[in-house]
């Protein structure tokens, strides 16, 4: 990701809607998925950025960072969050087979070797543990946002399900998601594609409140389906998953 995105980051993940609706969304799935027990369960973030799901997570968590940039590592400490550096599939300071559950959210598609970065992640896990991941949609909506932030490529649903398998991981559960919205994003992205001689702007604003307000509730509204049932597009597609018992 492009160093000057760090800070705008850091600003938006507290309450632009999209970030906002995407913690409700992981913090319902999680405790749907985590049986109850006494004592805090322990989550790792792989890829934390700059920190605010790990603040949420350690509410109810013991939860750790890792992050292989030095700015994301930065940014979390000021949240007053336990955060590492790291580097998926190879360098993950951490000790395997203690975790409760792992994310990876909108990290994968960074990587050049996914299949090893969720084998590697997997390898966290206690049995029965739950990895948790999102990743971006379709390849045909790969452009300037996807660039600014060094994606390698987006998934369809099937392909995410692959590299799972390929990990020797089971899929318990996957969706699209960001579903409601799906229409409205399309349209903003051809009207950009339409301005053929104007530099493609990323957007690291919050929109006005009442709209961001909205955009928070409807997007975070489908956390009440993901989980439960498969939404049948989305510009996200989320997966739940387990370790294969050998």
């Amino acid at each position: 990701m492009e160093a000057y995105l760090y800070a705008d980051m850091f600003k938006l993940e507290q309450n632009h809607w999209w970030f906002a609706a995407k913690h409700r969304i992981v913090l319902s799935m999680l405790q749907r998925a985590l049986p109850a027990r006494s004592g805090k369960l322990k989550v790792a973030d792989l890829g934390c950025g700059c920190g605010r799901m790990l603040q949420l997570l350690s509410q109810q968590y013991e939860a750790v960072g890792v992050d292989v940039s030095p700015l994301a590592v930065e940014f979390a400490k000021k949240r007053n969050v336990k955060v590492v550096e790291g580097r998926l599939p190879n360098d993950v300071p951490l000790t395997p087979g203690t975790f409760d559950a792992v994310l990876m959210l909108d990290v994968l598609e960074h990587l050049d070797d996914d299949v090893d970065s969720a084998a590697a992640a997997a390898k966290l896990l206690k049995p029965g543990g739950i990895f948790l991941l999102t990743v971006p949609a379709y390849q045909w909506l790969f452009g300037p946002h996807d660039v600014a932030h060094h994606h390698r490529q987006r998934y369809t649903r099937g392909q995410l399900e692959l590299v799972l398998r390929e990990a020797a991981l089971e899929v318990k559960y996957s969706s699209y998601c960001n579903t409601i919205l799906f229409p409205l994003a399309l349209a903003q992205r051809a009207a950009q594609r339409s301005k053929k001689h104007q530099p493609a702007q990323i957007s690291t604003s919050i929109p006005p409140r009442p709209i961001n307000a909205m955009f928070r509730a409807v997007f975070a509204s489908e956390r009440h389906l993901l989980g439960r049932v498969a939404l049948p597009f989305g510009l996200s597609v989320v997966a739940m998953a387990t370790p294969l018992r050998r």
